[in-house]
């Protein structure tokens, strides 16, 4: 009773707290109730967390920083991709202006420019635009903008060091034939909300409470650039925390203003800089504290042939001394030498990570640009990988289901070293004694973490199909490096996972107990527990062999061949060649198939395979359900790459069917993604127009177009210096 109380408390105060927060980011709510509970249902009408408003990633694995169409900042996480998100914005809504997200948020530029009649003021979001990254390999993003009525060109080039915390944006500007510009500057408008602290299972801090964070704001003239620091506690750790943000052009600065938010902040005295953006000279202002943004001048020398360049720069540390530094160091090697560094070291550390075998260069782009998405998704401080850079969605946290596939495409593309050290980390964070999880019995794991090991996101405790799947990876690191240093670690995490499952067994059915299965916000006991607690007791008792530990290898398997017979007993329905979910289904033709999910049979369960009449009837409902995706059946869609996967495996000596799976593919590298290949956890259209939703870039489902691109068309070697 005592505990019921306490959940009812919990939830009162966390719906105030929503509410207070909605009211304050004037009224545009945390999570759309409805689409929510339609997106847990997988009946998918949109973003229910607002529209994610990225299409572009850069980072080293510490910082990492996303821009959307328009060029401007939405995500700047330091220290690491999991937490802490650094700048203020939010959105609401994919069909509204900016997508919901108000006009001061985020962090972009304008022009200031004067002609012999007229001077004026404009943002580069609001110019016509394209945008790519500089190559198939790298990690440099560049948004060219069109003035074409003053006959400016602007190029600017977004890049996080890969050797430092240190965040360029480049511009180079060029005046075309006719124009009539005669004087020009940028200015940079940078709305921070720095954090310093996340929630226990409430990762609400980095995007829903930004309008409750303060910061102080110096102007440091000795350095010619801002400071931005906070210091704290982390409610999660309960350890002190701190950041501070150096930044300023790579010269002298026109102007500098300190100022308050003013859509959020009562403060109105040096006004927000984003108002005061399009002055001639505005004056300085050098402090503010409270909820705080900046804006910093330049002005722009142009050379005889009509070009000029200048780069803002962003260096982030715990203290304000360090951040000093990096921007010393960092303004010393300049952006040229930042940019030549960081494209070798990505294109050294790609060399060798093998390409689908085909000539068409999108699937081969996509391809390659999944796995650097994975490894800028690591976090080299902790070794977690994240689901999603994101944080609109709040998904900067690491699920061993994601993770078990990210690891599978690690090691298919040659690091094999990254899945050992995070493996070591599902090792760390397992519920056992030492480190007892609440709500998560001994053996299994959280749903999700932060980087730090924290449990991350509210929506489930435990689910059994995670633990299933991390008991696969746990061993796959194995199979693949015959690393026997490495099983001895992890085998008693095995260990108890397996365990785990031999016990949890209904008396009754003999199958799985009730358990969280697969997002679900209720506990079934169907066929995905069942297949989860077989896939994970096949890999188990694979690990007991090599540890020659014969009485749980016996005690292991017997309970996996039960399992087996029980999965084709209940939930293969013989009147209506097809597989269920529930075994109440079998004899009713009219109700569902269990579809794409069939297909971890086949891999990496290993329960089914070809010409077994009852993995022809799976391959075959499979395909049934993935396919009105690719033929333009349908509205929405998610997860059709997990179906193409798996279907590959079985369907590798078929031609026919192997055609098929590749023009699937090809739709899938051409139309539910970013132009710059990204993917998002779900598809929509809306209008004429298909979009990537809900945290894009989603590792998962990049991780899955690797695997199923390799297992499709074969592979070769990459060639990223083209």
């Amino acid at each position: 009773m005592k505990g019921a109380i306490n959940q009812f408390w919990k939830i009162v105060i966390v719906s105030a707290l929503i509410s207070f927060a909605s009211a304050c980011n004037h009224f545009r709510p945390c999570v759309d109730l409805k689409q929510f509970l339609h997106f847990f249902s997988m009946d998918l009408i949109g973003e229910p967390y607002g529209a994610t408003d990225i299409n572009a990633i850069s980072g080293n694995q510490g910082l990492t920083v996303a821009v959307n169409q328009e060029g401007t900042i939405t995500v700047f996480k330091w220290p690491n991709p999991s937490f802490y998100d650094q700048v203020k914005y939010m959105t609401s809504g994919r069909e509204k202006p900016r997508m919901g997200a108000l006009p001061n948020e985020g962090i972009f530029a304008g022009i200031y420019y004067q002609t012999d009649s007229e001077q004026g003021f404009f943002w580069l979001r609001d110019l016509t635009h394209q945008q790519s990254y500089l190559g198939p390999g790298s990690v440099a993003v560049k948004t060219r903008y069109f003035h074409n009525q003053l006959g400016l060109e602007i190029d600017q080039i977004d890049l996080v060091d890969s050797d430092a915390d240190v965040f360029w944006r480049n511009f180079e500007i060029r005046k075309l034939e006719g124009s009539r510009v005669k004087l020009a500057r940028v200015i940079v408008y940078a709305h921070f909300a720095p954090k310093v602290s996340k929630s226990e299972r409430l990762p609400l801090t980095d995007w829903c409470l930004d309008e409750l964070g303060n910061s102080t704001l110096k102007w440091n003239s000795a350095k010619d650039l801002f400071l931005q620091e906070k210091q704290g506690t982390d409610l999660s750790t309960k350890k002190g925390s701190s950041i501070a943000l150096a930044y300023g052009f790579d010269r002298k600065a026109r102007s500098h203003q300190a100022g308050y938010d003013y859509t959020c902040s009562l403060k109105r005295n040096p006004r927000d800089p984003f108002l005061r953006a399009g002055e001639d000279n505005p004056a300085d202002s050098d402090f503010a504290k409270g909820k705080v943004s900046a804006g910093i001048s330049v002005d722009l020398n142009f050379d005889q042939a009509g070009r000029a360049q200048t780069s803002f720069v962003i260096s982030a540390a715990s203290e304000p001394k360090q951040a000093l530094q990096l921007m010393e160091s960092s303004r010393a090697k300049g952006f040229s030498q930042a940019l030549a560094e960081t494209e070798k070291y990505w294109r050294d550390l790609l060399k060798k990570v093998p390409l689908p075998d085909t000539d068409d260069e999108r699937i081969q782009e996509v391809a390659l640009r999944s796995i650097i998405t994975i490894l800028l998704g690591y976090c080299k401080d902790f070794d977690a990988i994240v689901a999603s850079v994101s944080t609109q969605p709040p998904y900067g946290e690491d699920w061993p289901r994601d993770g078990s596939y990210i690891n599978e495409a690690l090691l298919a593309a040659g690091f094999g070293d990254l899945v050992r050290k995070h493996n070591l980390f599902y090792l760390k964070v397992q519920s056992q004694p030492g480190n007892r999880l609440r709500k998560v019995p001994a053996g299994n794991w959280a749903s999700n973490y932060f980087a730090d090991g924290i449990p991350g996101f509210p929506v489930l405790w435990w689910e059994i199909d995670e633990t299933g799947l991390a008991l696969w990876t746990l061993y796959r690191y194995y199979e693949f490096s015959r690393d026997r240093e490495y099983l001895e670690q992890v085998y008693p995490a095995i260990k108890r996972a397996a365990d785990f499952f031999t016990e949890f067994k209904d008396p009754k059915t003999g199958l799985t107990r009730r358990a969280y299965e697969s997002d679900e916000t209720q506990k079934f006991a169907s066929f995905r527990g069942a297949l989860s607690a077989y896939l994970g007791l096949n890999y188990a008792v694979q690990a007991a062999e090599a540890m020659n530990d014969e009485p749980s290898r016996e005690k292991w398997s017997a309970r996996r061949e039960e399992l087996e017979r029980l999965i084709f007993d209940r939930y293969y329905d013989p009147a209506c060649n097809r597989w269920v979910r529930f075994e109440q289904f079998r004899g009713n033709c009219a109700e569902p198939s269990l579809g794409w999910e069939t297909a971890m049979m086949f891999w990496p369960a290993d329960l089914l395979a070809l010409p077994d009449p009852r993995a022809e009837a799976a391959a075959r409902d499979g395909w049934k359900e993935i396919e009105p995706s690719f033929s333009g059946q349908r509205e929405r869609g998610l997860y059709e790459m997990y179906g193409l996967l798996s279907l590959a495996k079985i369907w590798k000596d078929q031609p026919e069917q192997m055609d098929l799976l590749r023009k699937a593919l090809v739709w899938e590298a051409n139309v539910p993604l970013t132009n710059t290949g990204l993917f998002g956890e779900v598809w929509l259209k809306i209008g004429d127009q298909v979009y990537a939703g809900q945290s894009q870039p989603q590792l998962w489902q990049h991780a899955l177009f690797y695997l199923a691109a390799l297992e499709t068309f074969g592979e070769k070697s990459a060639q990223t210096e083209k």
